[in-house]
């Protein structure tokens, strides 16, 4: 759901691979909460752009239902509700590292 909130549960993975692949295997469900950690400066390296999985969700017609959550970037072209360039990022320690499968999440 596009918006202001979202609440959902944390489907976490390390890069954009492995979530590709979750997608794929119809891991990823409605009010899901997915997170992409280790995209920041330090951790991707490089800060890469998440444009892949917003459209990979978009496609699956999850783009109503799913948050994405990462410290790696957006474009102008990200559609669905996405926040980014979350800090600190998950390489050198931030609260994203943290987060399991299966945790509540609470965007406001």
């Amino acid at each position: 759901k596009e918006g202001e909130t979202f609440t959902g549960t944390a489907r976490v993975y390390d890069n954009e691979p492995s979530m590709m692949r979750g997608l794929e295997n119809k891991e990823i469900k409605p009010g899901d909460v997915v997170i992409i950690r280790y995209q920041g400066p330090k951790g991707g390296p490089g800060l890469p752009e998440m444009l892949t999985p917003t459209s990979a969700i978009m496609g699956a017609g999850l783009g109503d239902v799913v948050a994405l959550l990462t410290d790696g970037r957006f474009s102008g072209g990200s559609h669905g509700f996405c926040i980014g360039h979350i800090t600190p990022e998950a390489q050198v320690g931030g609260p994203i590292a943290l987060v399991k499968n299966g945790d509540p999440i609470r965007i406001d």
